[in-house]
């Protein structure tokens, strides 16, 4: 496997500091980001962190969540297991930590930028949810907190088409609604199963699919007041109830949803599904990491067990290539600009 010259300087640094553990003792230092810039054919790490103290490094850290500014692809984010969030605004050849000492360590759920402000970001960790307006400088820690124990904000959302409009979902299966930025909140689903995912279609920002673990798909059609529990043949597909991700086309046309089965399309917003055919059978590996590009959706892209799978033609073939890691491909991200250049988050397994 070859590695990309472009991050050659972050396989040469692997030596130097840890930014933060996370399973790196079973895996050495395989962890991080990876990038990719033929859609695939080398990876190399991006994983080099400027610090005070020198340079440190991302290759012992574990990677759950990675978020792409909507309106610049060099702007990344990433949620780790233990050290907190990080963000690279040149397209991962180096990794910041923010000013806020809550959210330079430990496990952070979810990262969602405003899609219409570059510098307004939106952080879940334990029972929070933070926000910053001035690019990561500063936070605002009191948008959401849950009081109840043991719940936990995971899954943050933002409405495209009015972005004072946000969705949180949280670990004891509910999902929350704010029409004012976060100043008031309004319980509007409750599924009994933890939040794995929102997506809100690029037509029309009143559609939203919201996933779960093992529940499978919620829809609505009318910006949260009424709620469908998808079935559509979903049901039909052997563990597609345990979704892990879901992504969609830029015109909303095609949806794909990662989950215990397997890939399945829906071409109505998620009102029905087909099944994926995949190298492997239904059930056999566990996909996390999904990306797909969004101008032709036929190209769709996931990693598992060290193989990174790309088809072309909508899964009728598949190519596949050895992934360089031992560990777990948490998440996938495509570069609109170029959809040959891919970034994947990977993470040592607790399971």
């Amino acid at each position: 496997m070859k590695y990309l010259s472009i991050v050659s300087l972050s396989l040469i640094l692997l030596g130097a500091g840890c930014l933060g553990g996370g399973g790196g003792s079973r895996s050495g230092a395989d962890g991080g980001v990876f990038k990719t810039l033929n859609a695939g054919q080398e990876w190399g790490q991006a994983v080099v962190v400027p610090t005070a103290a020198g340079i440190g490094t991302l290759a012992t850290t574990d990677v759950l969540n990675m978020e792409m500014d909507p309106q610049d692809s060099n702007y990344l984010y990433i949620g780790t297991r233990e050290s907190g969030v990080l963000y690279s605004d040149d397209g991962g050849a180096s990794w910041r930590q923010p000013r806020t000492a809550a959210l330079a360590e430990g496990l952070i759920y979810k990262v969602e930028v405003d899609p219409t402000d570059v510098c307004k970001v939106y952080v879940a960790k334990g029972s929070r949810l933070y926000a910053t307006d001035n690019c990561m400088r500063s936070f605002d820690s009191e948008v959401y907190v849950d009081n109840r124990s043991g719940v936990s904000v995971v899954q943050v959302a933002v409405d495209w088409y009015n972005p004072r409009t946000l969705w949180v979902g949280l670990s004891n299966g509910d999902v929350l609604r704010s029409g004012d930025s976060g100043r008031t909140w309004t319980t509007v689903l409750k599924t009994g199963e933890e939040i794995s995912g929102f997506l809100i279609s690029n037509t029309n920002s009143r559609h939203v699919l919201v996933s779960t673990f093992t529940k499978g798909i919620y829809k609505t059609t009318d910006g949260g007041e009424n709620w469908d529990e998808v079935d559509g043949g979903l049901r039909e597909l052997k563990q597609s109830g345990k979704v892990y991700q879901m992504v969609q086309s830029e015109d909303s046309g095609v949806v794909i949803a990662a989950s215990q089965y397997g890939l399945a399309r829906s071409t109505d917003f998620g009102s029905t599904w087909e099944g994926i055919s995949l190298l492997t059978s239904p059930g056999q590996v566990s996909i996390r990491a999904l990306g797909i590009n969004k101008e032709q959706p036929t190209t769709m892209y996931y990693a598992a067990n060290s193989t990174f799978y790309k088809t072309t033609d909508g899964g009728a073939t598949w190519d596949t290539e050895r992934f360089p890691t031992s560990r777990v491909p948490r998440a996938l991200l495509v570069d609109p600009r170029d959809p040959q250049v891919l970034y994947i988050g990977v993470a040592t397994s607790i399971e």
